[in-house]
């Protein structure tokens, strides 16, 4: 924290100056915009990069600079509690992501890319990771549109710098474990948009390959009757031909073996992300 400080100070040194706005000037900016993400400061650091934003011109800026302060408001967001205060900041990330996005004048200067997006999905249900965030139903509801509208424009554009990767599904896995709870474990209305919801999801990852060992025990986790678990997954074979998987042998399979006896090109790109794919 106190390099950021002494960085910050040489800024305000610098602002206080002429100057010139070029590539040099948005370097200063986005090495303290960096360097107060990193100690965990997103409203400092969102304070800086708006200011470059500000002073930029219309001049390129440097996708990294974003990022940093989307990853810093999710890993901020995991240790809020008032629900006021996650809303706000989830609309405000959101708003940010979606100036990246959008093109034209009001559009900031940088194309957004998949990490973009995921940090916001992990943002939305980061407060809930904890269990201590308030009960409040409508805040996670706010919350997971949040998450499904960035997911969903990830979505849309097969030719963009930002479709969906493992990462983002075992966020949109997590998402609705975390934001589509209830304090009734066997409420039927519960258990039944939970199951569409990742029925929705879990199509597409196995189309893209995107499949992790982590989105397959968020699952196991989400659904724990068996026959739920072992029921979606073959919704998800019967697109397959030729599919000679029964429920009775995936109940038969122990739960630590179960991503490797799924169709393999469902993780055909998943499977090389180390950290989704550990041992638990």
């Amino acid at each position: 924290k106190i390099a950021a400080e002494h960085a910050e100070s040489l800024l305000n040194k610098l602002q206080k100056q002429t100057f010139t706005t070029n590539k040099t000037t948005i370097a200063c900016y986005g090495a303290v915009i960096r360097t107060w993400a990193s100690v965990g400061q997103a409203q400092r650091a969102q304070t800086v990069l708006d200011d470059m934003v500000e002073i930029s011109e219309r001049i390129p800026l440097d996708l990294i600079h974003f990022n940093a302060v989307l990853d810093a408001w999710a890993r901020d967001l995991t240790l809020e509690r008032d629900l006021d205060k996650i809303i706000s900041r989830l609309s405000s990330i959101h708003d940010l992501l979606m100036k990246m996005d959008s093109g034209g004048y009001q559009s900031y200067n940088v194309d957004p890319d998949t990490s973009s997006f995921n940090h916001v999905i992990r943002a939305c249900y980061a407060p809930w990771t904890q269990h201590q965030t308030p009960e409040d139903e409508s805040t996670r509801q706010k919350a997971l549109e949040i998450a499904y509208d960035s997911y969903s424009r990830m979505s849309q554009d097969y030719n963009s710098s930002h479709r969906p990767d493992a990462h983002t599904y075992a966020h949109m896995f997590k998402a609705i474990a975390c934001l589509l709870a209830s304090t009734n474990a066997s409420d039927p209305d519960t258990h039944s948009k939970r199951y569409s919801f990742c029925k929705t999801i879990l199509q597409a990852c196995c189309r893209d390959g995107h499949l992790a060992k982590s989105s397959v025990w968020t699952l196991r986790k989400m659904f724990p009757v068996e026959d739920d678990l072992a029921e979606l997954l073959l919704s998800q074979m019967d697109h397959q031909h030729g599919n000679s998987m029964t429920k009775e042998k995936l109940l038969s399979v122990h739960e630590d073996s179960l991503h490797a006896c799924l169709p393999a090109e469902w993780s055909r790109h998943g499977r090389k992300y180390k950290g989704l794919n550990r041992r638990r």
